[in-house]
């Protein structure tokens, strides 16, 4: 090992963000392992890639026989060739800035400058004259994080109250500050073993000092997992396995062996009724509001807008994930960064719905990859794919997990099982067949082919004789429970939900950017109303809205009114009826990694209402055009729109209704009956087809439609009855008084509809935590 630099001179590396500062004191190794000083998780970075140590009064920078060489300044250091040291090397002079490409062209740019020597603090102990140690992303932080996404700039700070005392809090951080595994939700006195939760980092207090976690291979461990239904049907029966950093597991079994619940459990999405999860020896769990972080949720469905480009899609999921004081040339270079560790950097600019099937599933992981999560998971990401990019997807999950991840996938494809560490096989029941090797698969059922062991599992002694097997020792390890088995776990706290206004904004902008993205979309939305005002014109006569202009005959109008409300209705419910149930995906994986609920839905009332109003006024006026207006208004100085404001509120509000209903539906195939009995209801029921007032039962149901209440706001404005004499209708009074009671009978039918697609979206999550 070398001596400190005698200049005192210091290297310091970043790259994506990071900034790593070294002394000298030892070399420093740069590569893909986990191991090294400088993490690089590309597949361009060979496992050891390059090594810098400091000689004399400079460093030296060797390439370690890397895959794809290294460029330093632009010349090429070629791999693996031999000179005097064994290696290529070459001097890093002080002075300028070395910008060094590690695994060639297509590598991360690693950027190299001399720096003074910073203290030296492998861990930062809190003193009498250091009363106050804070922990962030930041370099000017007392502790700094590099390399977690999720962590903020200043994050936590450590405060020192006395000798032997020190609390911690959280400085406003997007992400929460985790005490032993508990949120913090106000300053809190630490103890001795403590462990403090930043973003995906855990950082253990000893008393004196806070210490960063050590370069170590972390394990992924279940103990007895077991799953039942309520009514007693076992989907998980004793399910055990164990699972190092860098290994990629296949999870394979016939269809209902329970590979999706087993899924839900180890991801403490939909935790087990019986059994352990744990995570470097930490319990998932019981400390699953932290450890929620080192996870990454790959579902079978795609879960980013297809309309969009890779870049746009990563980039909106970027500013909604990541705290919100990360720089935007941050978020954009980490959206570079994850697409070229899953090798879209090509694509980066390409619709989602133009990529091939593969290519949209490792857009999918590009996603998750965001955050950086140690613990990968994936439900059939091959499902659909043909044999080639099969064994594509299962050669780019090989290469995340040699980045020092765990990678499990779910599969019914064995096509690719020799890319894997180890192969969990479920039987019927959700009980375990076979854990280990791929290669000793065939040889423990004693058949040549992969479908001979499918056909072997009719046979139930296969879960015995596995449990007393020598592989079960070999690679589950002991399983035996040293007291009382763990409570069944409880709910789990849902995820901070920073910035709802900021989310807010985020989801506005990429609703508009869906919008503009689909043609078709943009075509109905302009083409709705110019068709409706078309078919509006074919009604005979020449009075338009105007009961004079039609000889004191109110039919004319009665007519066209009805017209503008069944009009209105129509596009506000087929504007919104698939909105949410197309979405569902999205937004429940969005909502388990911290979307605001009400964000979510205000924004599609932003932008859905938005357009629904504008097509309404729109049409209204098309739909008028060459024909007299209202004779009197009531409220507004021009009578069109006057007419146009009632069109536009039964638009927005039965685009609401809509929206609770496609919350409710399961599928997209319930949503077509749905428009259809909606806008029929609001044609019947409107009061202009038939009287509905003083009809017992039948006023009441009427209330409930949003077409009551705006065909009689039309019908105040066009005065289809007299203010004096016989009053039909109440509703239809000519008075602005009476105008705006109409009005705001469709604002509180609309909060009605906003109340009951919130209970309908959180009743979707909800539904997707029970066990399957």
């Amino acid at each position: 090992m070398t001596d400190r630099p005698p200049d005192g001179t210091a290297l310091q590396l970043s790259v994506d963000g990071r900034v790593w500062t070294f002394d000298g004191s030892r070399p420093v190794v740069v590569g893909r392992d986990p191991r090294c000083d400088v993490q690089l998780a590309d597949v361009q970075v060979s496992r050891m890639h390059l090594a810098l140590r400091h000689e004399g009064r400079a460093w030296v920078l060797r390439d370690l026989g890397s895959s794809n060489g290294t460029v330093v300044d632009g010349t090429v250091l070629p791999p693996g060739t031999a000179d005097g040291h064994g290696f290529a090397e070459r001097p890093l002079e002080p002075g300028p800035e070395h910008r060094v490409r590690v695994g060639g062209d297509a590598g991360p740019e690693l950027l190299i400058r001399y720096a003074p020597v910073p203290p030296r603090r492998p861990a930062v102990a809190a003193s009498a004259a250091e009363r106050v140690v804070v922990i962030g992303r930041d370099p000017g932080c007392d502790l700094v994080v590099a390399g977690d996404p999720m962590v903020s700039r200043r994050h936590a700070a450590i405060s020192v109250t006395g000798p032997g005392t020190a609390l911690v809090r959280d400085l406003g951080s997007s992400n929460g500050t985790h005490l032993n595994g508990s949120r913090l939700s106000a300053p809190a006195a630490l103890t001795p073993g403590d462990t403090i939760g930043v973003g995906g980092t855990t950082i253990t207090w000893d008393g004196r000092v806070a210490t960063l976690p050590g370069r170590r291979t972390p394990t992924f461990s279940a103990r007895h997992l077991a799953v039942a239904t309520r009514g007693g049907k076992r989907l998980l029966d004793d399910v055990s396995l164990t699972v190092r950093a860098g290994q990629l597991v296949a999870v394979i079994g016939p269809s209902g062996a329970g590979k999706s619940t087993l899924l839900g459990a180890l991801t403490g999405l939909r935790p087990a009724g019986m059994g352990r999860v744990t995570w470097d020896g930490r319990d998932l769990y019981a400390e699953y509001d932290h450890l929620r972080h080192q996870i990454g949720l790959v579902p079978q469905d795609d879960v980013l807008h297809r309309q969009l480009t890779v870049r746009r899609a990563l980039g909106f999921a970027a500013r909604l994930r990541l705290p919100q004081d990360t720089p935007a040339a941050d978020r954009d270079e980490r959206v570079r960064r994850v697409l070229a560790e899953v090798g879209l950097t090509e694509q980066i600019d390409q619709r989602i719905d133009s990529l091939s099937g593969g290519q949209r599933k490792r857009t999918s992981i590009a996603l998750e990859l965001l955050t950086a999560p140690q613990l990968l998971f994936l439900d059939e990401p091959t499902s659909g794919l043909d044999p080639g990019l099969d064994r594509q997807v299962m050669e780019g999950l090989r290469a995340l997990a040699d980045a020092g991840r765990v990678v499990l996938v779910v599969t019914h494809s064995v096509l690719a099982l020799d890319q894997c560490d180890r192969v969990l096989l479920l039987a019927t029941g959700g009980r375990v067949a076979f854990y280990g090797p791929p290669e000793q698969l065939l040889t423990f059922f004693g058949v040549p082919d992969h479908a001979a062991v499918f056909r072997a599992l009719d046979d139930p002694g296969w879960v015995g004789r596995f449990a007393g097997s020598s592989l079960r020792r070999d690679y589950v390890g002991a399983t035996s429970v040293a007291g009382p088995m763990p409570p069944p776990a409880g709910e789990a706290p849902p995820p901070m939900r920073p910035a709802p206004v900021r989310q807010l904004v985020t989801l506005v902008r990429r609703n508009l950017a869906v919008v503009a993205a689909d043609r078709l979309f943009l075509a109905l939305l302009v083409g709705m109303p110019a068709l409706l005002a078309l078919m509006a014109h074919a009604f005979p006569g020449e009075g338009g809205l105007s009961v004079r202009a039609a000889g004191g005959d109110p039919a004319e109008a009665q007519q066209r009114i009805i017209v503008l409300v069944v009009g209105a209705a129509l596009m506000g419910t087929a504007l919104a009826v698939r909105e949410f149930v197309a979405e569902r995906p999205i937004y429940r994986r969005e909502h388990a990694v911290g979307l605001s609920p009400a964000a979510y839905l205000a924004s599609k009332v932003v932008v859905l209402g938005g357009a629904v109003a504008l097509q309404s006024v729109a049409f209204t006026l098309l739909a008028l055009v060459g024909l007299p207006g209202p004779d009197d208004p009531r409220v507004l100085p021009w009578g069109r729109l006057e007419i146009a404001v009632a069109a536009a509120a039964v638009g927005v509000t039965m685009a609401i209704a809509a929206l609770a209903v496609s919350a409710l539906a399961r599928s997209t195939d319930q949503t077509m009956p749905a428009l259809v009995a909606l806008v029929m209801g609001q044609l019947v029921f409107c009061g202009g087809l038939f009287p509905v007032a003083g009809r017992a039962g039948l006023e009441q149901f009427a209330w409930v439609l949003p077409a009551r209440a705006g065909y009689a706001a039309m019908a105040s404005t066009s005065q289809l009855q007299p203010l004096a004499g016989p009053q039909p209708d109440p509703l239809f009074t000519p008075t602005a008084a009476r105008w705006a009671l109409d009005l705001g009978v469709l604002a509180a039918q609309a909060a009605v509809f906003l109340a009951l697609t919130a209970w309908a979206l959180a009743r979707s999550v909800a539904r997707s935590s029970g066990p399957r």
